[in-house]
């Protein structure tokens, strides 16, 4: 089944760590782990992708997602260019419409 990006949308989820965690984190320089971004990719075909990063991992992120809208999944889910997360949920989309796990 070949199904097109139709949305792309991001958002922020804050995971909070015990005070002894947050504490050894920070300390290695990494506290922003705690800030994940989550990505979501819909397709014509009602197919929803999800994948997930660290905040501020990913670069140039506005104008991945505007790349991506009426192109297929499987055509851009191995593109470096577009971060992690926006990777993941395509994989994710693509492993769905075949009808196969994307681990």
């Amino acid at each position: 089944m070949t199904a097109k990006v139709t949305n792309v949308e991001s958002f922020l989820l804050h995971v909070p760590f015990v005070e002894r965690v947050r504490r050894e984190m920070e300390r290695a320089g990494v506290h922003t782990w705690s800030e994940l971004e989550i990505t979501r990719v819909e397709t014509d075909a009602g197919i929803v992708g999800w994948g997930e990063t660290i905040q501020n991992y990913t670069w140039g992120r506005v104008q991945a997602q505007e790349r991506v809208i009426g192109r297929t999944p499987a055509s851009l889910m191995w593109d470096d260019s577009l971060g992690a997360g926006l990777q993941m949920a395509l994989l994710d989309a693509t492993g769905k419409l075949a009808g196969v796990p994307a681990y």
